[in-house]
């Protein structure tokens, strides 16, 4: 009865051109953004259609304090934060840290004074707007996105990959504790599923206070439904964590095909219970950031198709009875589980620290779970577990909150374990051939070889190779003495380990170190072809040998020549490396890394294509040209 009072009531508000705000349901919105710098826009009022509200440009750095630094400009915010106060409903600031839309000025600053310009920008906000309840922290931040260049003076991409994000989070947290902190991107439901579920899930892991994963979902308007609902569950599944909607349109002119997206699209987000909110990306057609504002809902003056459904869905008992992780839209429980490394040795206790804080509530107990096995009951803070992994595997965190109302509140983290290679420099290859790990490093150029994406030989200094290998930095020795080719029985192949120990595979093949002339470059091949390698016979065969008080020299079996950096193995001299055990996890300060020490001087002088033309000795005889000597070009005029 109360239902069907409640429709005729809308429908003689409808009848009289009265418009009731969209959304109904307490606990989830359905906001927009502003229009062209306007907030009402149309003939009817913002708050009339819409019950959040997210500055499209006006809350970005670049618009507040693009022109001068120190110099704030509030005006435009500041009449969007006062109407959401007005009105009663969330304000959502976008963004505090994007790699678009900052003050160019940053550009020009040291490191340090970038910092300290990022810190008077937060503080700054913090000072105008200290009841912030929603925050995209960070924006767009997956590689090949628009990840902030000025990313160094916040720690850089660190030992996660994603050190200078952590503390950004950090610093928001440190002042808007009871804000509710979204990372915020694009691309999320095709394209770059897996690289935003690797970044929020380090953020999560590393226990970065983090509340909640924003989906733009411009990437929705040509997205099949299949598609749309495996991603969207799979990021779930993933992170377990609550979701925003953030920037959500469909740019279509035909009003068909607009409205058979909003059909299919959003009631699977909207019911999700994970799901905190959705904000469309505009609504006024002409007016929005896409070509030609297709994405717009309101054309002259009238709804279009999808807008119509829209104002109907949001009155049905589906929409209406919704569930939200944040009952009220706040954020009632702050629960962050930090282990003290994403990568801790076996066999070693390490701290772990859940980091919790109610809002209204008290916390009675926190339940600790490693893979799904309670582990112990906290009753004080600070809540703080020592946990031994005797494994190498990934291991599972779980945090469960229990507060004396009854309330349950989760919170999930992981690390991996690895085995404690110990620190060790090696001498001998029979100390390798029982499948010892080792990194291959070089004290005179202090840098190390790893693998750095596609398959790729990296070959960067000690830290770069170390914190930014996504795949590994340790090799296997693996002796040709059984071979059925008799001629390499004498020599050795070099596979690629992944970070936990695990040996590496490309497509389920074993990834070997390989040297390619043709393609200027090493990398690790999938499978050898009877040890061919990639572009000929033996080219993923080495001959290694140990020089006292140089090191290992590497020399190539297929093309006869050594190997000096991660391009082709070409040098008829060797240069030497350091066979050693070293780990990030454990710090290099604990790793006696080579210094840099001489190594055999080369004469010889080649080619850019690695053909031998002389040595120094007949280096007046020789053609003006750029030459390679000991593995530098040297131009000769």
């Amino acid at each position: 009865m109360k239902r069907t009072l409640l429709l005729t009531i809308l429908g003689v508000l409808l009848s009289h051109g009265t418009r009731a705000q969209l959304a109904q349901n307490p606990d989830k919105f359905l906001g927009n953004i502003t229009t062209s710098y306007q907030i009402d826009y149309g003939t009817e009022k913002f708050y009339q259609l819409w019950n959040q509200i997210t500055p499209e440009n006006e809350s970005k750095w670049d618009q507040i304090e693009g022109w001068s630094r120190g110099s704030f400009s509030w005006t435009n915010c500041d009449r969007i934060y006062n109407y959401a106060k007005t009105h009663k409903f969330p304000f959502k600031f976008h963004t505090l840290v994007w790699g678009s839309q900052y003050p160019k000025w940053m550009d020009n600053l040291s490191k340090e004074q970038q910092l300290k310009a990022l810190t008077e920008w937060m503080d700054a906000v913090k000072k105008r707007y200290p009841d912030l309840k929603l925050i995209d922290v960070v924006n767009e931040a997956i590689p090949g996105h628009a990840p902030a260049p000025y990313k160094d003076a916040l720690g850089g991409d660190g030992v996660t990959g994603y050190d200078w994000i952590i503390k950004a989070f950090e610093m928001a947290y440190e002042r808007w504790p009871n804000a509710i902190l979204i990372y915020n991107d694009y691309n999320t439901f095709q394209w770059n599923t897996d690289q935003f579920i690797d970044l929020v899930t380090k953020l999560r892991d590393a226990g970065a206070p983090i509340d909640a994963y924003g989906c733009q979902s411009h990437d929705l308007t040509d997205c099949s439904l299949t598609t749309f609902k495996n991603s969207m569950t799979k990021i779930q599944n993933a992170l377990k964590m609550p979701m925003y909607i953030t920037e959500y349109d469909i740019a279509s002119a035909d009003d068909n095909y607009q409205l058979q997206r909003y059909k299919e699209q959003i009631p699977v987000m909207w019911e999700a219970s994970y799901c905190a909110g959705v904000t469309l990306w505009g609504y006024i057609y002409g007016e929005t950031w896409v070509t030609d504002g297709t994405s717009g809902l309101i054309r002259n003056g009238q709804d279009r198709p999808a807008m119509t459904w829209l104002r109907e869905y949001m009155q049905t008992d589906k929409a209406l009875q919704a569930k939200s992780p944040f009952p009220g839209m706040v954020k009632e429980a702050s629960v962050y589980v930090k282990p003290a490394a994403l990568r801790v040795p076996t066999g070693k206790p390490t701290s772990i620290e859940v980091r919790a804080k109610m809002l209204t509530k008290t916390i009675d107990h926190i339940d600790f779970y490693v893979n799904n096995i309670l582990q112990q009951t906290l009753t004080e803070a600070p809540y703080m577990v020592e946990y031994t992994p005797a494994n190498k595997a990934k291991y599972n965190l779980k945090a469960v909150v229990h507060t004396t109302d009854g309330s349950k509140y989760e919170r999930l983290a992981s690390f991996t374990a690895y085995e404690d290679y110990g620190s060790k420099v090696f001498t001998d290859l029979a100390q390798l051939t029982s499948g010892q790990p080792f990194t291959i490093v070089s004290g005179e150029q202090g840098k190390a070889f790893y693998c750095s994406d596609n398959q790729n030989l990296g070959f960067a200094n000690y830290a770069t190779a170390f914190s930014n290998s996504v795949v590994g930095y340790y090799f296997k020795l693996e002796s040709l003495a059984h071979s059925t080719d008799v001629s390499v029985r004498n020599y050795y192949l070099l596979r690629l380990l992944k970070v936990d120990g695990t040996a590496y595979t490309i497509w389920g093949s074993p990834g070997y170190l390989n040297t390619q002339p043709a393609a200027q470059d090493c990398s690790f091949i999938l499978g050898l072809n009877n040890q061919n390698g990639q572009d000929f016979k033996n080219g993923a065969v080495w001959d290694i040998q140990y020089v006292e008080g140089h090191g290992f020299s590497l020399r190539n079996v297929g093309t006869g020549l050594y190997l000096h950096d991660n391009g082709p193995a070409k040098y008829e001299d060797p240069v030497y490396f350091t066979f050693c055990t070293v780990d990030a996890a454990t710090g290099l300060h604990d790793v006696s890394l080579p210094k840099a020490q001489p190594s055999v001087v080369s004469t010889a002088v080649f080619t850019l294509q690695g053909m031998k033309v002389g040595t120094m000795e007949q280096w007046s005889t020789l053609p003006s040209g750029l030459y390679v000597v000991g593995g530098k070009k040297i131009l000769k005029k």
